[in-house]
């Protein structure tokens, strides 16, 4: 194409955009067809020069709407005057001039233009490098211009820099490698501001406070700038701060540098460190606020938001904030959308934590850890409308979780692991949701989810797409099979005839484990080493049964007392009397409770926590109860909690019908001790000995 007049598109009078790039047109010549055009794309054609008399036609035309696009065209020169009465949308220049000469120029000759937004720059990969020169842009104070856009232009030095932007509104600087500006005085009416992708090291607080009627600020993707130095308490109409993406470190947010007076929507996302201080409570008016991807401190540990009772969207994703307190989002009346991904929660605050939340429409929890959803924890949030609980550890679904939310349209619970849905909480999914994605969990696919593999079959008849990812994990023969395939045939008669058949037989088996192989097996020992009880020889006074971990008072005190003493009695403990290469048990039985008249038990916290000790205190009890043998005396070292005993049955129903002995630090008390226990010895009996 060389002409845009070859074109035959008069015929399409709601023609809003044309798109004529990378052509052989070498003439700015727009055909009077073209006028009510939004769009005109005539990039990388090959307009080297625009003359005055191309534009003649669209001088005093309507083209207010017309962005025209020339970016990628080498244009050398423009005849002065050749814009003078036209007016546009946009004017896109980038990457047209090869030099900061021919720039100069061609802005000078550009003047009278009228527009609303004005591109001019470089592409980064471009071969030619244009740098600002001193009074580059005074070609700018001809023109009417209201947003100017400056991109990969080479900045070192920024005097004049600002000398034609007083009626400018919009300023952005893009891929520059601007590091700071020169201090100088701005009169500007300038009302947006904008720094991206440069090497500025330091915020340049002290250029941008001159600009008073400033109302949106952005100084983003500056990788080089960590902190904030200079204060902006003087732009008393900012509305919208923008400083996401930089490297920001900044420990106390937000004191006095960032006036919070008619703050909006602030903007802290992809940074170091954010920490936030009570300042933060001062900014009544704040409606957005975004932390996203940024380490922060404070949040969930104090309520950090209580003031900010006009706030409608919170974005706390990727912070790793853990959540301890319930009032922490105390405050938040208004709030419409919530996204907490890849935080954490207390559990014992779920049920209550989001109770102030009553306006809340959209609530994102995903990867937060979460294992179990009690049933009031979404019991205030009557308007929520989006729920995504995807990629958590969540096992199951409660129908009463999900019973409160009446407005709830879309629920997203994919990549939990979950095997299957209740039939009441399919009953609530099928009501009232537009969208429900349950995809990427180990799905069973066994008669006991019968009802819900028939629900995600008629789904699927609605919807073919709902349930592309919903696979079988189980069973083994199923295993990555669609839902909606698996047809079963499941004959529900033999499935509790099986179910029930199982519980019985597990029920024998404990029982047979029980008396069968705990207490059998010991007594066919016995008759197997041809014990009678008229023979058995007695070589012990009493057995001793304690924990290793008791084993001091044992050396320290029962031993020398009641070995030491007047009557001697003789002792089997295990550490001196058990002979090596033995097996335990055989040990315990033959060497331990077969050859002693006693069995002496001593009680503490280390026992309950001894399966040995136990197993042993059982054996003597079955051995006194087999042969009428072995007395049982009980000795209480330490106090032990009535919860300690909730798993010893058998123990806490022995302590609570004999009498036992209790050792005392006491002197006196010790010498009663010593007594009792002495008098139970020397009595020798079978039985237990009331003491």
């Amino acid at each position: 194409l060389a002409s845009l007049s070859e074109l035959q598109v008069g015929h399409f009078p709601s023609l809003q955009e044309l798109n004529a790039a990378k052509n052989c047109i070498d003439r700015l010549h727009i055909p009077s067809f073209l006028f009510k055009l939004h769009v005109l794309d005539l990039r990388a054609n090959r307009i080297a020069k625009i003359n005055k008399e191309d534009l003649d036609n669209l001088r005093g035309a309507n083209t207010s709407t017309l962005s025209l696009i020339l970016s990628h065209n080498s244009i050398n020169s423009i005849d002065p005057g050749a814009f003078r009465f036209v007016t546009l949308q946009l004017l896109h220049l980038k990457g047209c001039f090869s030099h900061e000469d021919i720039m100069k120029a061609s802005l000078n000759a550009i003047s009278g233009l009228r527009i609303q937004k004005l591109l001019i720059g470089q592409y980064r990969n471009s071969s030619a490098k244009v740098h600002f020169k001193e009074n580059l842009l005074e070609g700018l104070c001809g023109l009417e211009v209201e947003e100017l856009t400056i991109m990969g232009l080479y900045i070192t030095f920024t005097n004049t820099f600002f000398g034609c932007m007083e009626n400018i509104t919009s300023l952005r600087f893009i891929h520059t490698n601007l590091y700071q500006f020169s201090h100088e005085s701005i009169a500007s009416n300038m009302q947006k501001f904008e720094l991206k992708y440069s090497a500025i090291v330091k915020t340049p607080f002290y250029i941008i406070s001159e600009l008073k009627n400033l109302k949106e600020l952005r100084i983003t993707n500056n990788e080089r700038l960590t902190n904030i130095d200079y204060s902006l308490e003087t732009l008393d109409k900012l509305e919208f701060l923008d400083l996401s993406k930089n490297n920001i470190m900044m420990r106390s947010c937000c004191d006095e540098s960032i006036p919070g007076k008619s703050l909006k929507h602030l903007n802290f996302s992809y940074n170091s460190y954010i920490g936030l201080r009570s300042f933060f409570l001062n900014m009544p008016h704040l409606l957005s606020l975004d932390l996203s991807h940024s380490k922060v401190d404070s949040v969930g540990q104090f309520p950090i938001f209580m003031t900010l009772y006009n706030l409608t969207y919170l974005d706390l994703s990727y912070t790793s904030c853990h959540f301890v307190i319930h009032c922490s989002f105390c405050g938040l009346f208004n709030l419409v959308e919530l996204r907490v991904p890849h935080t954490t929660f207390a559990p014992d605050i779920l049920a209550s934590v989001f109770q102030n939340l009553s306006s809340l429409r959209l609530l994102d929890m995903e990867s937060c850890g979460l294992r179990n959803l009690p049933n009031e924890m979404f019991g205030h949030l009557k308007r929520l409308q989006v729920l995504n609980l995807s990629k958590n550890k969540l096992m199951e679904l409660p129908a009463s979780v999900l019973l409160s939310l009446f407005a709830l349209q879309h629920l997203n619970i994919r990549s939990n692991n979950i095997q299957g849905l209740s039939n009441d909480t399919i009953q609530v999914l099928s009501k009232s949701l537009e969208k429900v994605d349950l995809s990427d969990n180990p799905y069973d696919c066994s008669c006991t989810q019968e009802q819900f593999l028939m629900w995600v079959r008629e789904m699927s008849i609605k919807n073919p797409n709902f349930s592309n990812h919903l696979e079988c994990k189980t069973p083994e023969h199923l295993q990555g099979s669609l839902l909606r395939d698996v047809n079963l045939k499941c004959s529900w008669t033999l499935i509790y005839i099986t179910m029930l058949l199982s519980v019985v037989i597990v029920f024998l088996l404990l029982l047979v484990y029980h008396f069968y192989l705990k207490n059998s097996f010991l007594y066919l020992c016995f008759c197997h080493r041809g014990y009678k009880k008229s023979a058995t020889e007695k070589t012990y006074d009493a057995f001793v049964i304690h924990s290793s971990l008791d084993e001091e008072w044992v050396r320290e005190e029962l031993l020398p007392e009641l070995e030491g003493g007047d009557p001697s009695f003789q002792l089997c403990v295990h550490y001196r009397n058990f002979e090596a290469g033995k097996l335990i048990l055989e040990n315990i039985f033959y060497n331990g409770i077969c050859c002693s008249r006693n069995a002496l038990v001593l009680l503490s916290p280390n026992f309950i926590e001894s399966k040995w000790c136990s197993f042993e205190f059982r054996l003597a009890l079955f051995w006194r109860f087999l042969e009428d043998e072995c007395g049982i005396i009980l000795i209480l070292l330490e106090p032990i909690r009535e919860d300690q005993l909730k798993h010893m049955y058998v123990l806490k129903k022995y302590l609570s019908s004999k009498t036992y002995l209790k050792w005392d630090k006491n002197h006196k008390e010790r010498e009663v001790f010593w007594k009792r226990l002495r008098k139970a010895l020397t009595q020798s009996r079978k039985v237990d000995v009331p003491l």
